[in-house]
C-alpha cells in the first residue's frame, strides 16, 4: 500500500468488529444471507463515540443509529451485521478485498445512494460490491476486536466511513462530509450562481433584441 494512503487508512481506523469482550479474537467470516449460520453476525463498535451502529428509524437518510451503550449484552443483541464475499468460497475475509457490507433482513445491502439530507447510503435488496476492510496488511486475515477502516469505492472521492455529527440524520459520514447547514449554503450558493447566469442571458438577449429594432427602425 502506499505511505499516504497506509497513513491516511490508519487515521480512519474507527470501527472494530465483534468486540465482544467474552469472545476471544477470531477470523471474520462471510455468508450470502442473514438467515442461518448466526455465528457469522457481527457487531461493529465505533472509536470515537465507543457505541455500536445498528439498524435505526431515521427521519432523514439511512436508518442506522447508535446503541446507548456499548454492553456486551447489548453489543449481542446488535450484532446483526455480515459480510458477503463475491465468490462461494467461506473462508475468512482478507484486507483490502471488495466485499458487500449488509444488516439484518431485506433490504440488508448498505449501498452507495445519493441523498439530500444525512450520508449518501441507503439499504438495497441486493448486494453491491463496493466495500474494502482495511488497516491490516494486504491479503491476510481481519479478524474480530481489530480497529479497522471501512472504506467504500462508490463515495464521491472513495472515502471511508466515519462518525460525523449532524443535526439531522445518522451521526455517520465521509471526510469530506458536510454539516446540514454547509449543505444548506453551498447548495443556496449555486442556485444563487444559476440565477445570476440566466439574468445575464437574459440581458443579452434583451439587448440583443433592442439593437436589432433600432438598426431595423
Amino acid at each position: 500500500m502506499d505511505p499516504v494512503v497506509e497513513a491516511l487508512v490508519d487515521i480512519y481506523k474507527q470501527w472494530m468488529i465483534g468486540p465482544i469482550t467474552t469472545m476471544p479474537s477470531r477470523p471474520v467470516l462471510p455468508k450470502k444471507k442473514f438467515e442461518g449460520l448466526s455465528e457469522r453476525n457481527y457487531a461493529i463498535k465505533n472509536k470515537q463515540n465507543r457505541k455500536y451502529l445498528q439498524h435505526e428509524d431515521q427521519t432523514w437518510g439511512i436508518n442506522l443509529g447508535w446503541t446507548d451503550d456499548a454492553t456486551d449484552k447489548t453489543g449481542l443483541r446488535v450484532s446483526r451485521w455480515f459480510f458477503i464475499r463475491q465468490s462461494d468460497s467461506s473462508e475468512p475475509l482478507k484486507y483490502g478485498e471488495t466485499i458487500s457490507l449488509a444488516n439484518g433482513k431485506q433490504p440488508s445491502f448498505v449501498n452507495y445512494e445519493r441523498r439530500p439530507v444525512g450520508i449518501n447510503l441507503g439499504f438495497s435488496n441486493s448486494p453491491s460490491f463496493e466495500w474494502k476492510i482495511l488497516g491490516g496488511k494486504p491479503g491476510t486475515l481481519v479478524r474480530t476486536k481489530e480497529w479497522v477502516a471501512l472504506y467504500n469505492l462508490k463515495s464521491e472521492k472513495g472515502e471511508p466511513l466515519i462518525h460525523f455529527n449532524r443535526t439531522a440524520g445518522a451521526d455517520i459520514g465521509w471526510p469530506s462530509s458536510k454539516t446540514w447547514s454547509d449543505q444548506f449554503y453551498a447548495e443556496l450558493k449555486e442556485e444563487f450562481k444559476k440565477l445570476k447566469k440566466e439574468a445575464w442571458e437574459t440581458a443579452k438577449r434583451e439587448a440583443i433584441k433592442a439593437i436589432i429594432a433600432g438598426i431595423a427602425a
